[in-house]
């Protein structure tokens, strides 16, 4: 895997976790079988919700869970999806388009 694909949701009290688990499991019910990406996990902290992702190309990635994320938006809000080299430190933002900002992870 070459990324670190983040998708950043607002809130981290127990409701939100509990969706983005959701979300979390409908990703890997369609994801199942891929080589090209890997759901790594979920994480909260300073009032936000991480949900992490491992991939050869984010890109492609966010172009396939985009319409199982966007489904979710009505009970998630989502703050931005991003995206890092493995072995780098800084994330580019592919959602939304005119993100201001530096994106950082919780």
């Amino acid at each position: 895997m070459n990324h670190q694909l983040v998708l950043q949701f607002q809130g981290d009290d127990e409701d939100t976790l509990d969706k983005v688990i959701a979300l979390e499991d409908r990703l890997i019910e369609a994801l199942d079988g891929s080589t090209s990406v890997e759901v790594d996990g979920h994480e909260t902290g300073d009032g936000v919700t991480n949900l992490v992702l491992l991939a050869k190309n984010a890109a492609k990635v966010w172009e396939k869970i985009e319409p199982i994320v966007e489904d979710a938006s009505d009970e998630l809000d989502i703050n931005a999806v991003a995206f890092r080299a493995l072995d780098g430190e800084d994330f580019t933002v592919l959602w939304p388009v005119d993100y201001e900002g530096e994106f950082e992870m919780a």
